[in-house]
C-alpha cells in the first residue's frame, strides 16, 4: 500500500535555494518511489494510500556521506596532530585486526547501524585490504538496508608488512567482490579503493583504471590532504607534474572517481579534475582535527567542481552529517576571515544542506534517483523532531523554515531523528 506523509518538508532545489512545503504532502508508492510532493492535500487523489500525520515534524532527504572509513570508527575522537604519524599509530594497527572475521563482522554491524541512526541513507565507505572483511561489510550493509558503495583498500608498496598486498592479488580480489556485489539489489555498489598514491604502485593504479572502465565501477582515493603526504608522494613519482597528475596519467580520474580532501590543489590540478569530471569529498571536520588545512570551497565551486560532504571517520570525530554541515560552514568562515575575504563568500546554510544531500548524490552519479524529494526519485528521507532543539519548542519566534534548518545544522544530532526511510521502507535503528 502507498503512503502519504504530512509535515514541514525541506529539500534542495539546487545549491543556492531550497524547496519548502509548509506543510507539505509526500506521496510514496508501494515500491518506494516518490509519486508526488505538494502543499495541496493529496488524500482525495490517493484514496488508497495510508495517511501519516507528522505535522509537528520536519521531513528532509536522507543524508549522503561520500567519504568514511569503517574500521576506524572504534577510535573516533582520538588523534595525533599529523596525518602520517596518525596512520602509523592508530589506523594501520587497527586495520590489521580485520584479518579476524569476528572483528570485521562486529565492526561492520556497529558502523552501518550508527550511520543510519545518524540519518545517513547513502554511504561511500573504505574497509581494509582484506577481501573477507570487505565481503562481510557488504553483508552487513545489506542487512542494515543502507544504500552503500564499499571498497576493499588497496596497498602494494610502502605499507606495513601485514597490510601489504601483491599487485595482481589485490586486483583479482577486487574483481571477485565486484562480480558478487556491484549493483546488488540496485542498492549496493563497488568502489576500487587505492588508499593513496604513496601506498599504490604505478602498475596497481593502471590496472585499476582499466578494470574500472570495463566494469563501470567507482574509484575512491585520497588527494592532497597533508603537506608531508604531498612531499612524499612527489618524491615517489618524480616524472609526474603534480599529485593529481599521477592519478590522471594512471587513468583513474573520471566521473565515477571521488577524491577526498583536495586541500592544496594548484590551478592546473583543478583543471585536471574539471576536465575529467572527477568529484571531491569535502571533509572539514577531519581536515581540522588532524590539522591538515582548509579546502577552498568557494574557489572550487566557482570552477563548477562537483563536491559532496564526507565525515571521514575517524579523521572526523562524528558520523553526524549535521556536524559536518556545521563544520563546513565554520571552516569557510575561518578561511574567509584569515584571507581577509580574498577566498570569496562563506558557505551558506542552503549550500551546506545541498552538499549533504543532493550534492552528495551528484558526486556519486545518483542525483537522478536520490538526494532530494522529487517525483520519480527513491523515497530516502528522514522524519525529524526539530522542536526538540528549539528552546521554545516551536511556540516562539524564529519558526521560518530557513531558521529551523539553520538550528538543525548547528544544534541537531541523531537524537532528533525520529525515523529513517530508505526506498520508502522504515529502517530498524535499534
Amino acid at each position: 500500500m502507498g503512503k502519504i506523509y504530512k509535515a514541514l518538508i525541506i529539500s534542495s532545489k539546487n545549491e543556492k535555494s531550497l524547496k519548502i512545503f509548509n506543510p507539505g504532502y509526500l506521496v510514496i508508492s508501494k515500491k518506494g518511489i516518490i509519486e508526488e510532493v505538494s502543499e495541496k492535500d493529496l488524500r482525495k487523489k490517493y484514496k488508497n494510500h495510508c495517511f501519516h500525520d507528522f505535522s509537528n515534524y520536519l521531513i528532509c532527504p536522507g543524508f549522503v556521506d561520500v567519504h568514511n572509513h569503517l574500521p576506524q570508527y572504534v577510535f573516533v575522537g582520538i588523534g595525533e596532530k599529523a596525518l602520517l604519524p596518525w596512520l602509523e599509530k592508530y589506523t594501520f594497527p587497527r586495520e590489521q585486526k580485520f584479518e579476524k572475521k569476528e572483528i570485521a563482522s562486529l565492526s561492520a554491524k556497529l558502523f552501518f547501524n550508527d550511520l543510519t541512526k545518524n540519518g545517513t541513507t547513502t554511504s561511500l565507505t573504505y574497509v581494509t585490504v582484506h577481501k573477507a572483511a570487505t565481503d562481510i561489510a557488504f553483508e552487513c550493509a545489506k542487512k542494515s538496508k543502507i544504500r552503500a558503495i564499499i571498497g576493499k583498500v588497496m596497498m602494494d608498496q610502502y605499507s606495513p608488512k601485514l597490510l601489504a598486498e601483491r599487485t595482481e592479488a589485490s586486483l583479482a580480489d577486487s574483481v571477485e567482490l565486484i562480480d558478487k556485489w556491484h549493483g546488488y539489489n540496485d542498492r549496493l555498489f563497488y568502489a576500487f579503493t587505492p588508499r593513496f598514491a604513496i601506498t599504490c604502485s604505478w602498475k596497481l593504479m593502471r590496472g585499476i583504471g582499466k578494470i574500472a572502465a570495463k566494469k563501470n565501477v567507482y574509484i575512491q582515493t585520497h588527494l592532497s590532504e597533508n603537506i608531508e603526504e604531498i612531499n612524499v608522494t612527489k618524491k615517489l613519482f618524480p616524472k609526474c607534474k603534480s599529485y593529481t597528475d599521477i592519478y590522471y596519467q594512471a587513468g583513474i580520474l573520471g566521473p565515477k572517481t571521488i577524491l577526498a580532501h583536495c586541500i592544496y590543489l594548484d590551478q592546473k590540478e583543478v583543471k585536471l579534475i574539471k576536465k575529467t569530471e572527477s568529484n571531491i569529498a569535502h571533509c572539514p571536520t577531519s581536515n581540522r582535527f588532524l590539522m591538515n588545512g582548509i579546502m577552498p570551497f568557494r574557489k572550487f565551486r566557482e570552477e563548477n567542481l562537483s563536491i559532496g560532504l564526507g565525515t571521514d571517520v575517524a579523521g572526523g570525530y562524528s558520523l553526524s552529517m549535521f556536524n559536518e554541515m556545521k563544520e563546513a560552514i565554520e571552516n569557510s568562515k575561518s578561511l574567509c576571515l584569515f584571507s581577509r575575504g580574498r577566498i570569496g563568500q562563506t558557505m551558506t546554510i542552503a549550500e551546506a544542506f545541498y552538499l549533504a544531500t543532493l550534492g552528495g548524490a551528484e558526486v556519486l552519479s545518483m542525483k537522478d534517483s536520490i538526494g532530494s524529494l522529487e517525483k520519480g526519485k527513491r523515497a530516502d528521507f528522514l522524519i525529524i523532531d526539530h522542536k526538540q532543539i528549539d528552546p521554545m519548542h516551536g511556540k516562539g519566534d524564529y519558526q521560518e523554515p530557513e531558521q529551523i534548518l539553520s538550528r538543525l545544522i548547528y544544534r541537531g544530532d541523531r537524537s532528533i531523528i525520529k525515523d529513517v526511510f530508505i526506498d520508502g521502507e522504515k529502517v530498524n535503528r535499534e
